[in-house]
């Protein structure tokens, strides 16, 4: 059962920006955690500011020096038809589309996603290999900060009282990469996923000039890159040798819960350094070719 709330849809940033000031006001976008949440009986809202109909928040739109702009509320099902997302930015595009069934791509958004902050959020590691920057506004006007200083642990975002994320600035990825997104789930379909890891991979050329982007979902308290993986593989030829090596790394430095409901911690410490294996052949970097990978 569920306490009475007073429910508002503001026509302006500002009204809402004022509403969400009020103790006991909560953000409403999607609604695909927050009324599970309610019902649940885990959230107590005393004021539900439902968001949609803020143009602020919408649209998917090119920026200058080539990057994109893309709304809070953009949905799932929308990040999954872009067409210009699916040539440029392939891997958020795979991951908009393992989220859920259809009904929830209609409803559920990037922003609500990301502002849940959650370990797995399916959008948190496809963000993180674009360097992506989140834009916010409140009273003190627009502020925009990097992803990993907005998401500060599970359920915990930078959003100050008052304050609404707006949009998500995506830097254009490097001439001649390509992206992907590959998870792990408990069953086939809609399930939230045991373990996800985002690769950017390119340019195409000499091994010096290669760059290699890795980002994990699901195994650390954030979704993040992994800088000392991302070291290994960069700036050198993807032998079979220097791939063992960032597949150990990898495990050495994911922390998954020993709590985690959909698996074991020692299945995601398998399972991750496979994943980004099969990412990097999926996106022809690797020097070798691999048949078949056993996923435990």
């Amino acid at each position: 059962m569920y306490k009475p709330f007073d429910y508002l849809r503001p026509r302006t940033l500002g009204e809402a920006i004022a509403a969400l000031k009020q103790e006991g006001a909560v953000a409403l976008a999607g609604g695909t955690d927050l009324i599970v949440n309610i019902r649940g009986g885990k959230v107590f809202p005393e004021l539900v500011v439902d968001l949609k109909g803020l143009p602020e928040l919408k649209g998917i739109r090119k920026v200058q020096g080539g990057g994109l702009w893309v709304g809070a509320l953009t949905t799932m099902r929308e990040l999954t038809t872009n067409l210009f997302i699916q040539k440029q930015y392939q891997a958020l595009a795979e991951a908009a589309s393992v989220m859920g069934c259809y009904e929830i791509q209609v409803r559920a958004t990037i922003g609500g996603n990301i502002c849940n902050a959650s370990p797995g959020a399916e959008t948190g590691p496809v963000l993180a290999i674009f360097n992506t920057a989140v834009e916010k506004f409140g009273l003190g006007g627009r502020k925009i900060l990097p992803l990993e200083q907005f998401i500060l642990g599970p359920g915990r975002t930078a959003l100050a009282r008052g304050e609404i994320l707006t949009g998500f600035i995506l830097p254009p990825p490097p001439p001649g990469s390509g992206t992907t997104y590959l998870r792990r789930s408990r069953i086939k379909g809609m399930d939230l996923a045991s373990v996800g890891v985002a690769v950017l991979a390119g340019p195409p050329g000499p091994d010096s000039k290669r760059e290699i982007r890795v980002a994990a979902g699901a195994v650390l308290p954030t979704p993040a890159r992994v800088g000392p993986v991302e070291d290994i593989l960069s700036q050198g030829p993807l032998t079979p040798e220097r791939v063992r090596q960032a597949k150990e790394k990898f495990a050495e430095i994911i922390a998954p819960r020993a709590s985690s409901l959909r698996a074991t911690p020692g299945y995601k410490k398998k399972v991750i350094g496979e994943l980004m294996e099969m990412a990097l052949a999926k996106l022809s970097a690797l020097e070798y070719r691999i048949e078949e990978v056993a996923l435990i």
